[in-house]
């Protein structure tokens, strides 16, 4: 009792018991393969796997080459004067960005500094007197 169908090209007829075991591997090869086709879900922070950085790096490679300009150029490490230099720009850029007090609030300022300074003097000097006399009554700690 053979069969009439015709074989594939690669496609072996399995065996009386065999057909039991292998459908169960077909399934999985099947799934795996599927699993390969299908693209992943873009992973975010501590997820990311070697291969998504290693695809970035290079993603960033190619996009560096077709870029117009010497690599070495951009890549370069500025000198030390150079770095210098950068300080000092990023310094008066960030001074142009600050908001300057009027006089009037300089001066609301500066005294309000003062005063806190004399008020916590004054608390320390207190403490320190309240504390001496303490010890004094309850030590004798004078002669």
């Amino acid at each position: 009792m053979a069969s009439n169908k015709k074989k594939k090209k690669g496609q072996q007829k399995p065996a009386q018991g065999a057909s039991a075991q292998t459908a169960p591997v077909a399934a999985k090869q099947k799934a795996s393969q599927e699993k390969q086709a299908a693209p992943e879900p873009k992973k975010k922070g501590l997820f990311k796997s070697k291969a998504d950085k290693d695809n970035k790096a290079a993603a960033k490679k190619d996009t560096a080459s077709k870029s117009k300009g010497s690599k070495k150029a951009k890549n370069a490490k500025p000198t030390f004067f150079g770095r210098i230099k950068n300080y000092f720009s990023a310094v008066k850029t960030e001074m142009h960005r600050v908001v300057w007090p009027s006089k009037q609030e300089l001066i609301n300022y500066s005294v309000a500094v003062v005063v806190s300074l004399i008020v916590v003097g004054v608390v320390i000097a207190v403490l320190d007197l309240v504390i001496g006399e303490g010890l004094v009554l309850f030590a004798g700690l004078r002669g």
